[in-house]
């Protein structure tokens, strides 16, 4: 696989980590908090939607270029950032690698609180295994899955999964649109218009940190990257580099594609169904939206549309949806914390000693996200504590890939209208983190 495909239709074969990236992102973010975002403002934040969705993946695509070209790990190539470092057994890193394996712990919190999710979907669909027991089925079945597959077997499962919850919100969309509940182009027009009701803003950061790609997927992307193939050594042949780079931007691309399919439709089922609930309404104004029931709130929302018969199939579709963003994500930490113990000399590197720790790692980490649902069994408050390091931790990826970047060769870097956009995307991202942290302590 050393030379690159040179049409769009060639380059569509070597898809897929962003069929892993989407597993990871669809998933409380869309199928909770989008539409309840809709339904608190209607169609007017559309326009905030596509942004959360739409922003990130330059990130993601900017420093995948730089691990492309310099066959990197994502922690090898934050090891160069300039600063304080530190040596250990002949690995020198950089305080901001030490900086992000802290956030090792609230993105396990995080983790915990999809577990939690991942079982109160299971106890629904089989209500004779209890939400505790659900937990520890999922978690061990996360483990079985990761210790005995490889990356391509990873690859094929969550291909399975994407594509169902992707034909099934695809199906929602266009069923919405023989219902009462149709979506016009008047709405979509207002959805369009940039206008921010400031009495939406905590939810709307909230869904800014839920929706679309976060730190943590951008970093796993990259050993995806790696796995599948995209960093070859070309023996400086810089055409083909720039091939296997076109290869990557393609799947990033695709990432977004499959992101806004998974997101959209449950937006316009809380803009065009609940938005019109006048009870609901109510209940917004009087309490804090964390605290509204949104699982039995989104099964009536499918009802509703589709007929009772659709409060199963809602189920169904947060099961797998919840699972896959579980088991992706516990994937993505197998390969990023088994690399924080070899970049950083904590663990000195041999023979196998990466597969080994992967395998041990796919292990301890579904276990302590069990662990953190049972010492705090409420998801959306794991989910806060994962979404504000998230907010921390985007602005610091973005300044690591115009850093990256600037090191290349300027033949195999991006354009200077992308590094503009980059730029930009950060001074809005600190902007975003600020207002994240004020609310969430709440100041604001």
């Amino acid at each position: 696989m050393n030379n690159p495909p040179n049409s769009l239709l060639g380059r569509l074969k070597y898809i897929g980590p962003s069929v892993i990236v989407t597993g990871s992102v669809v998933g409380s973010g869309s199928i909770v908090m989008t539409p309840l975002l809709g339904a608190a403002a209607g169609f007017t934040l559309l326009w905030w939607l596509l942004l959360s969705m739409w922003s990130k993946p330059i990130i993601q695509a900017e420093i995948s270029r730089y691990i492309v070209v310099t066959r990197k790990t994502f922690l090898e190539a934050f090891a160069d950032m300039p600063g304080f470092k530190t040596t250990l057994q002949g690995k020198t890193t950089s305080w901001l690698v030490w900086f992000m394996f802290i956030g090792v712990i609230p993105s396990l919190a995080g983790m915990g609180g999809l577990a939690g999710a991942v079982a109160e979907a299971g106890h629904m669909m089989i209500p004779q295994i209890s939400v505790q027991l659900w937990v520890l089925i999922c978690c061990l079945g996360t483990w079985l899955i990761l210790f005995g597959g490889s990356y391509h077997a990873l690859e094929r499962i969550l291909l399975v999964m994407v594509l169902f919850f992707s034909c099934v919100t695809m199906y929602i969309a266009f069923s919405m649109q023989a219902t009462p509940y149709e979506v016009n182009v008047a709405q979509i027009y207002q959805g369009l218009s940039f206008d921010f009701p400031m009495e939406h803003l905590a939810l709307a950061l909230a869904v800014f940190g839920f929706t679309g790609i976060s730190y943590g997927e951008i970093m796993a992307y990259t050993y995806w990257c790696l796995e599948k193939g995209y960093a070859q050594d070309n023996q400086g042949d810089i055409q083909k580099t720039k091939g296997w780079i076109k290869v990557m931007q393609t799947d990033v691309w695709l990432t977004v594609l499959f992101i806004t399919i998974g997101t959209l439709p449950f937006f316009f089922l809380g803009s065009g169904v609940l938005y019109q609930d006048q009870e609901l309404q109510e209940l917004l104004k009087s309490t804090s939206f964390w605290e509204i029931q949104i699982i039995d709130l989104l099964q009536n929302m499918f009802a509703l549309v589709l007929g009772s018969w659709a409060k199963w199939l809602f189920v169904l579709l947060a099961f797998f949806v919840l699972f896959s963003t579980l088991l992706s994500g516990t994937a993505a930490f197998t390969r990023t914390i088994a690399d924080y113990f070899i970049s950083t000399g904590l663990i000195l590197e041999r023979k196998d000693t990466r597969i080994n720790l992967i395998k041990i790692i796919a292990f301890v980490i579904p276990f302590l996200s069990g662990l953190f649902y049972f010492i705090l069994p409420n998801p959306i408050t794991l989910f806060i504590i994962a979404g504000v390091w998230a907010a921390l931790g985007l602005p610091i990826v973005n300044i690591g890939a115009l850093f990256l970047i600037s090191k290349l060769d300027k033949e195999l870097q991006p354009k200077a209208f992308t590094k503009i956009i980059l730029w930009t995307s950060l001074a809005f991202q600190v902007f975003m983190a600020f207002l994240l942290l004020l609310d969430n302590f709440q100041i604001i």
